[in-house]
């Protein structure tokens, strides 16, 4: 049997381009999977929630301290955490922020196989720990101890951090589709 180079190498050919182009459209497909499910399950919902909760926090201060400032807040609250400011802030704490902030909790544990980067950043294991310890000292209002603050502040960069990465994958989403961005 006789065996025609010039008719073998069209079909070889044939072969390697559909086995080329199959796996570069796999390849994309799991890229636009993966990004799909960083911005619905991770990024999304936890800019969602630390959003909410900045401005709501933001609304608290305004409404409950002496003048407006976070400072003179605090300091209220430190001097007489039975008053009118220590009432607003734990009211505030259990029924808005916390469980804003406990979902943001939530979104980042049960999704750290989404994150952009290798290691988990230092602003989400720190928020992480804020909304473990507030769980705390809700408890210690709860009998009593209303004097009790977190040990562990809030991470001033998180909204930054988290804002910036999905701006960043919102990007990748697009240009992955073909769409232009306009973030």
């Amino acid at each position: 049997m006789y065996i025609s180079y010039s008719a073998l190498l069209p079909a070889v050919a044939g072969y390697l381009f559909t086995f080329y182009n199959t796996k570069k459209t796999d390849e994309r497909k799991a890229q636009i999977d993966r990004i799909n499910e960083q911005v619905k399950d991770l990024y999304g919902p936890l800019l969602a929630c630390i959003s909410a909760s900045k401005t709501s926090y933001d609304a608290m201060i305004r409404q409950h301290s002496p003048d407006g400032t976070v400072s003179s807040f605090v300091r209220a609250i430190q001097e007489n955490p039975k008053g009118e400011q220590g009432h607003a802030y734990r009211h505030w704490i259990k029924t808005v922020l916390m469980p804003l902030n406990q979902k943001g909790a939530d979104v980042i544990i049960n999704n750290l196989n989404l994150l952009e980067s290798a290691t988990i950043p230092a602003s989400m294991l720190q928020f992480v720990a804020h909304v473990s310890s507030l769980r705390v000292v809700i408890q210690q209002w709860d009998q009593g101890y209303l004097g009790e603050r977190s040990q562990i502040p809030y991470p001033d960069d998180l909204m930054e951090l988290v804002s910036t990465d999905f701006k960043r994958i919102k990007k990748k989403q697009q240009d992955l589709l073909g769409m232009s961005s306009k973030l």
